[in-house]
């Protein structure tokens, strides 16, 4: 069973929120929203703690099938995690994370197009 889980700050984007219900009303693929915040604010401990459960275990599997490289969501230089900072949707199959993307234009542009075609990428 696929599932599509949304990692964003508070509530998130309106029109991701709106794209996601309209998929699973389509397609009937279900989805989670993950908010990483407390009290709407950046917390650094869970978008640690999230990059490591549930991203790092299959970086090299998610790196074949996305093109990208998890440390897309890391800063480098001050060695923060960013997962809900614009936003992060992946696709959850049997509890593995198989694909995912991030900002909220590359979300939105997977969303519409799994919208119209009910297509998943992997």
């Amino acid at each position: 069973m696929d599932i599509l889980r949304y990692y964003c700050q508070g509530s998130g984007d309106k029109e991701i929120l709106n794209l996601l219900r309209q998929i699973k009303d389509k397609q009937q693929l279900s989805y989670e929203i993950n908010d990483l915040s407390t009290n709407g604010r950046y917390d650094p401990q869970k978008e640690k703690a999230v990059y490591q459960k549930d991203f790092k275990p299959g970086a090299k599997a998610l790196k074949r099938t996305t093109g990208k490289s998890i440390t897309a969501l890391r800063s480098a230089k001050h060695g923060n995690y960013y997962v809900s900072m614009p936003g992060t949707i992946a696709l959850i199959d049997k509890g593995q994370m198989t694909w995912w993307t991030h900002t909220e234009k590359d979300i939105k542009e997977f969303l519409q197009n799994l919208f119209l075609t009910g297509k998943i990428p992997v």
